[in-house]
């Protein structure tokens, strides 16, 4: 670590202008919170691996920024050489960078690791001081990465019409038409999960993310890919062909950027015109493929997302020919159409059974080796020395049998994050990732959270129980009911149609509030239709960017409050849930009332809960909800399963 920062030290020191410091954000060149193996700079420079956190290296320090869920895991991964700098209790980055570095500082990052809204932030942070942000040629910790992995080169994989629900040619033609109301000619699309669901391609290029790495441009009249053509099949050139997609390489963006700017990008003479594309003029009507034509219609604007479009690329276009706004697919692809909404269902049917076998199996587990009273009884674990010859469970042993249990469902295609498997104080560290070597043994004295998700052709799915195997104490019998009571008062919600997810927050955590009590992390976030398994534009959260975008029917967002207590336990209970429309006696305001179905089916476990705390409607919830899962679930469960199921469900007494 300390040569890594000598090096990149000096290249900033060779650097015209010589750089004052130097940025390394986590995300790649699409903004995406999940990235390759390749993409990891931030990882490499400081030794912290979570998913969201941002390096600052000057001639004289290193400070990480990281947010709650990483406080801990931060602070255990960061060696003496680095300060760790807490969202939210810290100065923020552009902040401490413009009031800790010199006047007229030079500060570089590579700009196609930045998004147009953060750079902007930046420089309007650093005119105090006349600070400049410098924009790299070329990443810097890329040059000093001896080992880095190579670029992936997976091929691209054509998402079936029977899981999209709808076609290419339907989702430009929308498309267009959000360009012309806005006076647009053309979108640069550089999100991961928003090409991938426009195009109805998938890849394997990021680990638990069903996406290729691409960008993409549409135009009123053509619709471009840049992705590296090694990836393309003769099935998937036929593909794009006949909807009339033009292929460039990946790298072409950035010259075909310049060219979209003076209104010279149109398919080369070398490409072939793809089967189906009208390219004559047809004056006020709609193509075959969704195009618009222009001859009669005004529009000069270049549609970027200032959140996902990378500070490289604008930096190519005309500044005041730009519609800076949030793209219009990430809510139209928040927007589940009848097909995913049907596939997500029954994906997370099956990965509900697959849960529930996977706690049954841990059950006889911890009964059989450590001799823990188990999942249903209340009482100190026996001595395991007689046990001493029988195979330890760890957080990865365990968390590996719940993979095997979803691998042997229907369309199963690989987990969707990795899996949250935390025993004890472990628990604490809101996104602890267990490794095999220095991961903790199972105890049946302490409690046990397991976050996990599945990646299937048909749905994305996230679940999270917390169990205890042995004699949960008072305190965590009262915390578990806390979060529980929350976790149940937002999933039964009526709200107005135009309510976010700021609005909504407050009830996952008033019965935590209680009691003094809070989690630092979101309530809820969006999930993708075999896609990204955080997905916005919408959000459950404290957070202000939460107000930007009300819930709305056929949305997805999951529902998991949680409490942490450091050094000792973690709790987190989470379900998906759609939203939809909701019957109420009354419609004040004719506005129309929501609510959200859950589709997430396992059961919450009994004896942690502190029934006297729950009032009936709760009470009447849990056994309802419990009924449905026993029913949905049968199908999928052995005998032995099914027994342990109906066990785990018995109704509660009021």
């Amino acid at each position: 670590m300390a040569d890594t920062l000598a090096a990149l030290r000096s290249l900033m020191a060779s650097h015209s202008p010589p750089l004052n410091a130097l940025i390394v954000p986590s995300e790649d060149y699409h903004q995406s919170e999940y990235v390759s193996a390749r993409d990891k700079r931030r990882d490499f420079v400081s030794g912290f691996t979570g998913s969201a956190g941002i390096a600052l290296i000057s001639m004289n320090e290193a400070l990480l920024w990281t947010d709650g869920r990483y406080f801990l895991q931060a602070a255990q991964q960061l060696s003496e050489q680095w300060k760790l700098m807490r969202m939210g209790e810290d100065p923020a980055l552009d902040i401490w960078m413009a009031d800790n570095l010199p006047k007229d500082a030079a500060i570089g990052v590579d700009p196609w690791c930045i998004s147009v809204d953060t750079a902007q932030k930046w420089e309007r942070a650093f005119a105090k001081k006349q600070q400049k942000l410098v924009p790299t040629a070329r990443n810097l910790v890329d040059e000093v990465w001896k080992n880095q992995p190579p670029a992936e080169t997976n091929p691209l994989i054509v998402h079936p019409l029977e899981f999209a629900g709808r076609s290419v040619a339907d989702k430009l033609k929308d498309l267009r038409a959000k360009l012309v109301k806005e006076k647009a000619r053309a979108i640069i699309i550089t999100a991961l999960d928003e090409v991938a669901w426009l195009y109805n391609v998938r890849g394997t290029d990021v680990s638990y993310s069903p996406v290729v790495h691409a960008f993409a441009i549409v135009t009123l009249t053509s619709a471009f890919l840049y992705v590296d053509k090694r990836k393309l099949s003769s099935e998937a050139n036929s593909y794009m062909k006949e909807n009339g997609i033009f292929v460039r390489e990946y790298g072409d963006v950035s010259s075909d950027a310049v060219l979209l700017a003076s209104d010279q990008l149109t398919p080369s003479s070398a490409d072939k015109t793809p089967s189906g594309l009208n390219t004559e003029t047809n004056c006020g009507k709609d193509t075959e493929n969704g195009e618009i034509q222009t001859a009669e219609l005004v529009n000069d604007l270049i549609w970027v997302d200032t959140g996902a479009c990378c500070f490289a690329l604008y930096l190519k276009l005309n500044a005041d020919k730009v519609l800076l706004k949030q793209s219009p697919l990430a809510l139209a692809k928040a927007l589940k159409n009848p097909v995913e909404m049907k596939g997500l269902k029954n994906a997370h049917i099956r990965d509900g059974a697959a849960v529930v076998q996977y706690l049954a199996w841990l059950d006889r587990q911890m009964q059989e080796i450590y001799g823990a009273s188990g999942y249903f009884a209340e009482a100190e674990s026996m001595s395991m020395n007689k046990l001493k010859d029988l195979k330890r469970l760890t957080e990865v042993s365990a968390s590996d049998k719940l993979e095997e249990f979803r691998a042997s469902k229907e369309h199963f295609r690989g987990l969707s994050f990795p899996t949250i498997s935390s025993v004890g104080s472990n628990g604490a560290i809101i996104h602890y990732s267990p490794e095999a070597e220095t991961c903790a043994e199972l105890d049946p004295d302490q409690m046990y959270l397991c976050d996990s998700g599945a990646q299937y052709l048909d749905g994305t799915t996230d679940i999270t129980r917390t169990v205890h195997f042995g004699k949960p104490t008072a305190h965590e019998k009262t915390c578990y009911t806390a979060v529980l009571k929350g976790h149940i008062s937002l999933g039964n919600a009526r709200f107005p149609n135009g309510t976010n997810g700021y609005a909504l927050d407050v009830l996952a955590r008033t019965p935590l509030w209680k009691y003094g009590l809070d989690y630092r992390h979101g309530t809820g976030h969006g999930i993708g239709s075999y896609l990204n398994v955080h997905e916005g534009p919408h959000q459950i959260s404290f957070r202000p960017s939460a107000q930007n975008v009300p819930l709305q029917v056929s949305m997805t967002v999951t529902d998991e409050p949680g409490y942490y207590e450091d050094g000792k336990f973690g709790i987190r209970l989470e379900n998906v849930l759609i939203v939809k429309e909701g019957n109420t006696k009354f419609n004040f305001g004719d506005k129309g009332y929501l609510t959200f179905e859950h589709i997430t089916w396992a059961p919450y476990q009994r004896k942690l809960i502190d029934v006297s705390l729950l009032v009936p409607e709760e009470i009447q919830w849990l056994n309802e909800y419990h009924c449905k899962c026993s029913e949905i679930l049968a199908p999928y469960l052995n005998q032995s399963e099914m027994e342990w199921l109906k066990n785990a469900t018995a109704p509660i007494a009021a």
